[in-house]
């Protein structure tokens, strides 16, 4: 697994919710984001800007939204697979509620150009070509 793209996740994931310009230039202007599977009502979106528009109204559900990598699964030189559980307190309550999710990220000469959800790993697993 290229540790570039590892990194390239990991500082996604710190500071995409809070500081959208700053991770701008690590995608290829036409990515695409693949909610088909933990957000159906969503499907696919092409671009950051279509992202992060999909993405906001689930990150704004929360006072202090945060993403925690749990696990990067080997793939290959060109996808990482993250375990992540993202929540936090929930917003005018004191209720923390926390999901768990699996992230594909394909890059292409390191950019990513392709992330997919999934909501459990098999699924996950299947999307990057690898099995259990």
């Amino acid at each position: 697994m290229s540790e570039e793209n590892v990194e390239i996740v990991r500082r996604i994931y710190a500071e995409q919710v809070g500081r959208p310009e700053a991770v701008r230039e690590l995608y290829e202007p036409d990515y695409e984001t693949d909610l088909t599977d933990a957000g159906p009502d969503v499907g696919v979106v092409r671009g950051f800007d279509a992202a992060e528009e999909a993405l906001r109204p689930y990150w704004e559900m929360f006072d202090d939204f945060r993403y925690e990598i749990e696990e990067v699964i080997h793939a290959d030189e060109r996808r990482v697979v993250t375990a992540v559980r993202d929540g936090g307190r929930m917003r005018e309550t004191d209720s923390e509620v926390w999901n768990r999710f699996f992230h594909v990220w394909t890059f292409r000469a390191g950019k990513v150009v392709r992330v997919s959800a999934h909501l459990n790993r098999t699924r996950a697993l299947e999307a990057a070509g690898l099995s259990e």
